[in-house]
């Protein structure tokens, strides 16, 4: 251990200095060794003080020469030996391990407008600025017929609504998938069909299809089963479907495998076979292709043109929740989501967005990321998809009130299980879980639905990629996993063999499944696959600023973002640097006391600043009232409309 980790606050008023500190640890540490021999302590050794979680002293340490003294925990005794180094001073550092050194480089001016720099250092050519900035609806959908399997199952479905047969929509339980069920389930109602919106139970039943599920619906006489952003590698459940009478079409978006489901029509950009020019939509955006699809065949007239404009709130939900580029179809659908989202017609949304206390007409795709996103989310993550469901499909406003009312509770509930499985990885942590490159944890308790959430939260607070796995129902452990935000998440599972039964994901989080009796090969196969990739040695990332800004330009910058906006993976927010700023006054707000508010100023203008999850203590500096900092964040608009600055880092 490093000393360093627990230090005293007023330590530079104490006359005593560093090296007389080393010399009083070195006696404390000789005494220790003996001890040791006797009482068979282990070492090294961890302890658990108080109400505190801190880490005992080992028989080996360093110590540092540092700008407070350092303070060590006697062992033996179970206490702060303050009376020997700084009294009343002593507090218990938060962190277990260093922070990540970030290093941030403000790009080269590529023009004096503030707009246009911003779009060339995204790779948009001038001559595509017009289009960036102004989607058009028409011009920007491209012809749903030249993604694979369209014609197949277009005439197929056509020939269910003049056939009136029943069937089925079969979607996945995230943010993605349960927007775009909903939609397709409400365009296939309004064509005239009965349509069962199936969503799988996270726990009990697990992702995509399963033959249980397809044999009841059989059962009930469906021979029609239409996925939304599932099915591409399905190939044993769409099997069985067509041994019992059931024909299924696909429509998802993830990587094709090596074999493909013999499925009626398997619709997804990024198949080999696709001549479709866009393959980054989400689930539902393949789904809203799909729509399309049929109402180029066969629109009757109790269908209007341009009706299916108002399903795009869930298009535009899916595409914002999920990991896709808004660049291309997906910023116009983006784009026109939200626009329809800000009329607020949708009676189940707008509940929601009323108790998140939201103005719709205000509403940006942070507020879907970050507020709507969640709970829909957190309905499969604790028991019941259908609740999330129920909400964007309802359209009695009475029933809207009492679904939003319960999705934010079981959102709460999330969060208290989140935060309680945090604390308890910690302890373990602190107990000699931070030893690897790479951490591993594990629980039969532990919900799997919520530990992605965990993971991030641990990735972030220790920079290292990290590994949970839980048990609910089945045979198999499955676990959710997240980058340090160096190493590639998926090129690490393949590292690691054969020790899971399936993983997969993106380079910045992925989840996985394996037996329980290989839960112990685990860490280090991990550890194995960390130290062969090239990329382990990284220890600083370099962070793009866009560039440089006086707070008293938050204004004219805003009327530029606004244009540039909706933000996300492939359009990332732009990241600014305020130099020279003056702190005012710091406060943590919210129900835990969680997040941080600081005022902001320079000779002519003060703004607040704001952290979500964050402390003094979180950034490269610590920010004191009357300082002048160096501060990293993106500009955005508070509850009133006016600018603030989302704070990244403060240097």
């Amino acid at each position: 251990m490093r000393m360093g980790d627990l230090v005293a606050d007023n330590a530079r008023e104490h006359p005593l200095g560093v090296k007389c500190l080393a010399l009083r640890a070195g006696y404390l540490l000789h005494h220790l060794e003996v001890l040791a021999d006797i009482l068979h302590v282990p070492h090294p050794a961890y302890v658990f003080l108080g109400y505190d979680l801190c880490m005992a002293g080992r028989l080996r340490v360093y110590v540092e020469e540092r700008d407070k003294p350092i303070v060590l925990i006697h062992l033996m005794c179970g206490y702060f030996a303050c009376d020997y180094f700084a009294k009343d001073a002593v507090v218990h550092a938060p962190k277990y391990t260093k922070r990540m050194q970030k290093v941030y480089a403000v790009r080269e001016r590529l023009h004096d407008s503030l707009l246009e720099h911003l779009m060339l250092a995204r790779g948009v050519a001038p001559e595509g600025f017009a289009e960036f900035l102004e989607p058009d609806y028409v011009a920007h959908s491209h012809d749903p017929f030249l993604l694979p399997g369209m014609e197949a199952a277009v005439d197929r479905i056509v020939a269910a609504i003049k056939n009136s047969e029943p069937v089925c929509v079969w979607s996945d339980y995230d943010a993605d998938g349960v927007p775009g069920g909903v939609m397709l389930s409400s365009f296939l109602r309004d064509m005239g069909l009965t349509v069962r919106h199936y969503i799988p139970h996270r726990h009990k039943e697990g992702y995509g299809l399963n033959k249980e599920g397809l044999a009841e619906l059989a059962g009930q006489g469906i021979k029609l089963v239409i996925t939304c952003d599932l099915g591409t590698t399905e190939v044993e459940q769409i099997a069985f479907a067509n041994s019992k009478g059931v024909d299924v079409i696909v429509t998802d978006h993830h990587l094709e495998p090596e074999v493909l489901p013999e499925a009626l029509a398997v619709i997804n950009p990024k198949l080999s076979s696709s001549k479709y020019p866009f393959d980054g939509l989400c689930g539902a955006g393949v789904a809203w292709k799909l729509v399309q699809g049929v109402l180029a065949k066969y629109r009757p007239e109790s269908f209007p043109e341009g009706k299916e404009k108002w399903y795009l709130d869930l298009v535009g939900i899916g595409t914002l929740s999920d990991m896709v580029p808004l660049v291309g179809e997906n910023r116009m659908l983006a784009q026109f989501g939200l626009k329809v989202m800000r009329r607020g017609r949708r009676p189940g949304l707008a509940a929601l967005l009323k108790l998140l206390r939201i103005q719709p007409r205000t509403l940006t795709e942070d507020d879907i990321g970050f507020m709507v996103s969640p709970r829909i989310n957190a309905a499969s993550r604790m028991d019941s998809p259908e609740a999330a469901a129920r909400l964007l499909a309802t359209e009695n406003i009475v029933e809207a009130g009492e679904l939003a009312f319960a999705l934010n509770k079981i959102n709460d509930e999330r969060k208290t299980l989140v935060a309680s499985t945090v604390k308890e990885v910690n302890k373990r942590l602190v107990l000699g879980g931070l030893e690897g490159p790479v951490i591993v944890m594990g629980s039969p308790s532990w919900r799997p639905g919520i530990l992605g959430l965990v993971a991030n939260s641990l990735a972030e607070a220790h920079h290292k990629p990290t590994f949970l796995w839980g048990r609910e129902g089945g045979e198999l452990l499955r676990g959710s996993c997240r980058s340090d935000g160096v190493t590639n998440i998926v090129e690490l599972m393949h590292a690691a063999g054969d020790v899971f039964d399936h993983c997969g994901g993106h380079a910045a989080s992925g989840g996985f499944a394996l037996r329980e009796e290989r839960a112990h090969e685990l860490p280090g196969a991990l550890t194995k696959a960390y130290e062969s990739l090239k990329n382990q040695g990284a220890t600083a990332k370099e962070i793009s600023v866009d560039r440089e800004l006086d707070l008293s330009e938050l204004p004219y910058a805003l009327r530029h973002l606004d244009r540039l906006a909706p933000f996300g993976v492939g359009n990332s927010k732009p990241l600014f640097i305020f130099p020279n700023a003056t702190v005012g006054s710091l406060k943590m707000f919210g129900k835990q006391q969680n997040h941080l508010q600081i005022s902001l100023a320079d000779d002519f203008n003060r703004v607040d600043g704001i952290a979500f999850f964050s402390t003094p203590d979180t950034f490269q500096k610590r920010p004191a009232t009357g300082e002048r900092v160096d501060v990293v964040g993106n500009v955005e608009r508070d509850w009133r409309g006016q600018p603030r600055v989302r704070i990244v880092d403060i240097l």
